[in-house]
């Protein structure tokens, strides 16, 4: 209910409605430069901003002087401008103070026509000024709601959508339409090539359904790490990891982008305490390149953990070329081959397997081993033996390399 007005202070408020395009300029001139959202803003979101004061102004003088709250429709206005305010990317909190900064501009120019009247200006200091808070703290709680409900709308058509597209990519990758038409709505340029970071989470059930907030967080704190905004990242649940894809520089070289990515992986594991390992796949793009990126991040991953203590931080361009090797059917044969045959002596493949960790430094080895220098030289003169095999000679060092890799592989998969 609007306050009785004493007829002096209502033909004063009245000449100040009369003339309100000087207080609409005043307040928007307020308001533009309260905030770097608000500044920043283009020239047409600007003469909304201006129009919306002007309705404010005149729905407040309307409100004093004719004795009613808005009805529905100047609050279905307001709304609306709380909602487009969301997608122009203006802060909640900006929103507020500029709604604050406009109330007190407005306030502070019905003091000033008053100051010469002392009638007057008790008038508005008892009986428009309670009004006053009253007024503007309903149109912000009115245009705030629809902000935040705006906002959330938003958060779900933008979930919606990349549950669409990582549905592309693991399970349409050759949908190249489909995988476009996706990115396009996300505002993700599909050109651009990203790389899958595969991440091992020290909480086992952080990404069960009722954690959703917890991932979400943890993407956040992610993208602050990578000095990235969090709609520039991809994120989804994969076979019980977090898999997040993140956008390369465009032009940069596959080494050049790996080298980044090692830099960024180890910064995550050292500043996000969930994070307890992290896989990184090469740099690809399209729907079936960030499937790649994927399956080489899980791999890099499996691959690296067996390994003990450490970085914890495993990149499949360390492994690429073991990988692209031990895929070849041939090839997988001879090395199983040999490694059967070395494997009748169990001694002779864990001493084989140290010889390598320890650069093939034999001193290293045989305290590792624990054995006398003699008996680490008859263990590896047995296995030149029995494969005909020579350790010094660059070809079998490779080989014998790969055989290694192969065992610890087929260890970890139970398959020995």
């Amino acid at each position: 209910m609007a306050p009785e007005l004493g007829a002096t202070l209502r033909a004063n408020i009245e000449r100040l409605a009369s003339d309100s395009d000087r207080i609409v300029e005043r307040v928007y001139s307020a308001v533009t430069v309260s905030d770097e959202a608000y500044r920043t803003l283009p020239a047409a979101h600007r003469d909304d901003v201006r129009a919306h004061v002007a309705f404010s102004v005149g729905l407040w003088f309307k409100t004093l002087l004719g004795g009613r709250a808005p009805g529905p429709e100047d609050r279905d206005l307001l709304e609306a401008y709380g909602r487009r305010r969301v997608h122009l990317g203006v802060p909640l909190t900006a929103l507020l103070a500029a709604i604050r900064i406009g109330s007190l501009e407005l306030w502070q120019a019905m003091v000033e026509s008053g100051v010469e009247d002392r009638e007057v200006l008790t008038g508005l200091l008892i009986t428009v000024c309670p009004s006053l808070l009253g007024f503007f703290d309903q149109l912000a709680q009115s245009i705030g709601v629809a902000y935040v409900d705006e906002q959330q709308r938003q958060a779900r058509w933008r979930q919606s959508l990349r549950n669409e597209l990582v549905c592309v990519v693991f399970s349409f990758p050759d949908d190249v339409v489909g995988f476009r038409r996706a990115c396009d709505a996300l505002g993700l340029d599909s050109t651009v090539p990203r790389v899958a970071l595969a991440l091992d989470l020290v909480i086992p059930d952080i990404l069960a359904s009722r954690h959703e907030a917890e991932v979400e967080q943890l993407v956040l704190a992610i993208a602050r790490q990578l000095k990235l905004a969090t709609d520039d990242l991809v994120s989804a649940v994969h076979q019980g990891r977090l898999v997040i894809w993140v956008p390369a520089v465009r032009g940069d070289s596959m080494l050049t982008t790996d080298r980044r990515m090692r830099t960024h992986a180890h910064s995550l594991v050292r500043a996000v305490p969930q994070v307890h390992g992290v896989g990184v796949g090469l740099m690809n793009e399209g729907a079936a390149g960030w499937g790649m990126s994927v399956d080489e991040a899980f791999k890099a991953l499996q691959a690296g953990r067996p390994r003990g203590d450490g970085p914890r931080v495993f990149l499949y361009s360390d492994q690429a070329v073991t990988d692209s090797v031990l895929g070849t059917d041939n090839v997988l044969r001879y090395l199983s081959s040999i490694l059967e045959r070395i494997s009748i002596e169990p001694e002779l493949l864990s001493t084989l397997a140290t010889y390598f960790d320890q650069g093939q430094h034999r001193k290293l080895t045989a305290s590792a081993l624990g054995i006398h220098p003699n008996t680490l030289n008859y263990r590896l003169a047995r296995i030149e033996s029995i494969l005909g095999a020579q350790l010094d000679n660059p070809g079998w060092i490779s080989k014998l390399d790969l055989v290694i890799q192969l065992r610890r592989l087929s260890r970890h998969e139970g398959t020995l």
